[in-house]
């Protein structure tokens, strides 16, 4: 059948679907509005997980470095004499 023919025979049932389809489309619109929002969250929230990564590698580095001084100041303290036995 060809699309005139189609458009000559139409009926009832043709305008239901073709409503449906326009429903459907309406719906698809809107899915893809909706995602392209949860894509800029999704954004958004990668930038904060890899910031909170970069903090947290800082805290350890500075962590590692008290730790360091500490270690040295208590070998100094309690048992190291850098001017020699006395």
């Amino acid at each position: 059948m060809t699309p005139e023919e189609r458009m000559a025979t139409r009926t009832g049932h043709d305008s239901d679907q073709d409503i449906e389809i326009a429903l459907m489309k309406a719906h698809i619109e809107q899915m893809q509005k909706d995602v392209s929002e949860i894509k800029a969250s999704v954004s958004d929230l990668v930038d904060a997980w890899k910031s909170a990564g970069a903090f947290v590698a800082f805290v350890k580095t500075a962590a590692a470095v008290v730790l360091a001084v500490g270690v040295i100041i208590g070998a100094f303290k309690f048992g190291i004499n850098p001017e020699g036995p006395k």
